[in-house]
């Protein structure tokens, strides 16, 4: 609950407090977020968080849907036009990704790390019936969830990695993964790829390897899921393999276009 001396927010607290609405929205994808789940996530008291997702709202910043369930509002796309992407030739990705997909006919995935979180930048599908889609473009989960957020946190230093985890301890109890799990999770990866199976999706695998960069710590991966029937342990050496070959690709299209803004 608010203590009484937040009350009346300064401009920055109140600017703050905006950022992680929009984030908690945002992280809850198409579905929408409750009012219920914005309170709980934020730590704001539910009247405090009402009253901004109302502001938010008549600012176009968000929407409300039917159901009563905030969404990301048309203000959010139209100044996101205006937006330098973060990632200087994802259209020159995208093309690698759907590849990968066609290849192993399976779901692949470009995530990237914003802070404490993985982003959706893209994914491709590929052609088996079946498909593992976990994790859709713009959605955001807190890192060491799937496998490439966890490949993304094995790549950080490991005092940042600790850091990172217990700053997201709150959300990560809320989809279900303690602290303890990941730090396990954390010491079966490798500091360019990881495994995970069934942390979002039971019955789902995903493998991940990161895109290396030549300075600095690598912010974005390349993820295959699937069920779990598709990835034996027979056919793993070949899903790493062309995932290397892809985000190797990868490293010399974003060398190509500058340094990350």
């Amino acid at each position: 609950m608010d203590s009484p001396k937040n009350t009346s927010p300064s401009a920055a607290q109140s600017v703050e407090r905006a950022a992680a609405l929009l984030r908690v929205v945002a992280a809850h994808g198409p579905d929408g977020a409750r009012l219920l789940d914005v309170a709980a996530e934020t730590g704001l008291a539910r009247p405090t968080a009402h009253r901004l997702l109302k502001q938010l709202c008549a600012e176009r910043l968000l929407t409300q849907g039917q159901d009563r369930r905030y969404l990301p509002g048309s203000l959010l796309y139209e100044l996101g036009l205006a937006a330098p992407s973060p990632i200087q030739r994802l259209d020159r990705m995208r093309p690698r990704l759907q590849a990968l997909a066609d290849l192993t006919g399976d779901t692949a995935y470009l995530v990237m790390r914003s802070g404490d979180e993985a982003v959706c930048l893209d994914l491709a599908e590929g052609s088996y019936p079946i498909r593992a889609r976990t994790f859709e473009i713009g959605a955001r989960r807190p890192l060491g969830m799937g496998a490439a957020g966890l490949a993304l946190l094995a790549a950080q230093p490991a005092s940042e990695a600790r850091a990172m985890m217990e700053r997201n301890v709150d959300s990560l109890n809320r989809h279900g993964l303690s602290l303890d799990t990941l730090f396990e999770r954390l010491n079966n990866a490798q500091p360019d790829h990881a495994i995970s199976y069934g942390t979002i999706t039971e019955g789902v695998i995903g493998i991940a390897v990161v895109v290396p960069t030549q300075i600095g710590v690598p912010y974005l991966a390349v993820s295959i899921a699937a069920i779990s029937s598709r990835i034996p342990d027979s056919r793993m050496s070949a899903l790493f393999k062309e995932l290397r070959t892809v985000t190797h690709q990868l490293a010399v299209i974003e060398a190509s276009g500058g340094s990350r803004s």
